[in-house]
């Protein structure tokens, strides 16, 4: 994860930042991956803490931020758990305590975005006014819980969505010789760009039900769709079923359009002849139009729109285009 963090804007930012000795007091770091935010944040945080140093010291500081042991450097909540008024109150506490090894003493809370408004506003003063030996870095994996001066009191490290072939280099690295190729880069693909979704997808084989699902949906008859939506309506993947029907719509616009070595490009291949019938039964337009739609339906499922009308709707939308 370190790897693929290195490459995005925001961990060159604070790089810069700690180099010219002007860090901020407090950082909210914007990643939507659950599954992979705390680690995030240690990355960040040795950042903060040791920068680009190599010496034997920072590796020693490194190691103990990794296991969440070194003095200094304190995570809230426990693993597993939402930030309460209590680790606000424990926060508040440890903030008048000076720091043991060196002159910093950083405080890394995730995931902000799932602390109550009474929490988030318990720490909102330590936010505004921190003592000078404190800095605190936050994790979220949606701005949008977090209170606006909450976020006016904090500087917004963004993690946008890595592409396939990042994502998929980091299944490499994470799964080396478990998962072929063409696994790792269709779940990379499907995850939208998170190294959480794909993990999700790989394990258990999710992504073998997430294919015949999102098949179902394309070619079941107008009729059948709503038994189709219902089969899907409690699913833990929305986001990633939706991701695979835009990329079943991509592979067959490139069977439709007829280009040349096409299976090349697929990222799907090992269901040609289900992709052949997608493209058989949609007409160019439609598929071109699927892109559009569904990446509509994705942005309302985020913003917590009932999931199966969502995904309902908006097969029928591309079915209208259809016709």
């Amino acid at each position: 994860m370190q790897t693929l963090l290195q490459t995005a804007q925001a961990y060159k930012i604070v790089q810069n930042e700690k180099r010219e000795n002007r860090l901020s007091h407090a950082y909210l770091l914007l990643l939507d991956d659950g599954r992979n935010l705390r680690d995030a944040l240690k990355v960040f945080a040795k950042l903060l803490l040791v920068g680009d140093r190599q010496d034997d010291e920072a590796l020693r500081i490194a190691k103990l931020i990794q296991t969440e042991t070194f003095s200094d450097c304190l995570f809230y909540p426990a693993p597993g758990k939402k930030l309460t008024v209590e680790d606000a109150n424990a926060i508040h506490e440890e903030c008048t305590l000076s720091p043991v090894e060196g002159e910093v003493k950083l405080f890394v809370l995730g995931d902000f975005a799932e602390a109550n408004t009474q929490t988030q506003n318990k720490l909102l003063k330590l936010l505004e006014e921190p003592p000078k030996h404190v800095l605190f870095l936050l994790g979220a994996t949606s701005a949008f819980p977090v209170l606006t001066t909450v976020l006016s009191r904090t500087k917004k490290l963004e993690i946008p969505a890595f592409d396939t072939e990042q994502v998929t280099q980091c299944l490499q690295r994470l799964y080396p010789n478990q998962y072929d190729t063409e696994t790792l880069r269709f779940c990379a693909a499907a995850s939208g760009g998170t190294v959480g979704g794909a993990q999700n997808l790989l394990e258990g084989g999710q992504y073998k039900s997430l294919t015949e699902q999102a098949f179902s949906l394309l070619l079941s008859p107008s009729y059948k769709l709503p038994t189709a939506v219902k089969a899907v309506a409690e699913t833990k993947y929305q986001r990633e079923l939706i991701s695979t029907l835009r990329l079943i719509f991509r592979d067959a616009l490139l069977l439709k359009s007829g280009m040349k070595n096409a299976n090349g490009f697929l990222l799907l291949r090992l269901e040609r002849e289900k992709l052949q019938q997608v493209a058989t039964m949609y007409a160019l337009k439609a598929l071109i139009y699927a892109q559009t739609a569904l990446s509509d339906a994705e942005k309302q499922v985020k913003f917590n729109a009932v999931f199966p009308q969502c995904v309902e709707l908006c097969i029928a939308k591309i079915r209208a285009e259809n016709n």
